[in-house]
């Protein structure tokens, strides 16, 4: 299963009152991390807000970029469709 992680910066933070229900949804399909600072070295893939504040991506990880008014209007359906259609778009490419 991939490992992802949800990075959301501060900035974001307070449009998550249960980040829970975010990891849960997205637990279906991936093993997610909600802790990038924690979790940095063992998931496979990061999973930011466009645009998003900057941090070090310090294992140079892959980026799977989101439009942050998805997360405002907590639409993880399309947030999925993102992140399935990076997955998809990278193995065509192997």
């Amino acid at each position: 299963m991939k490992k992802i992680c949800f990075v959301l910066t501060v900035n974001f933070g307070s449009l998550f009152a249960d980040t829970e229900f975010l990891k849960e949804y997205f637990s279906k399909d991936y093993d997610v991390s909600l802790n990038y600072l924690r979790d940095k070295d063992s998931v496979d893939y990061l999973v930011v807000s466009v645009p998003f504040t900057p941090f070090k991506n310090e294992n140079d990880l892959p980026i799977i970029e989101v439009p942050a008014v998805l997360f405002m209007e907590k639409d993880f359906e399309t947030i999925k469709d993102y992140i399935d259609n990076y997955f998809a778009s990278t193995q065509a490419k192997n």
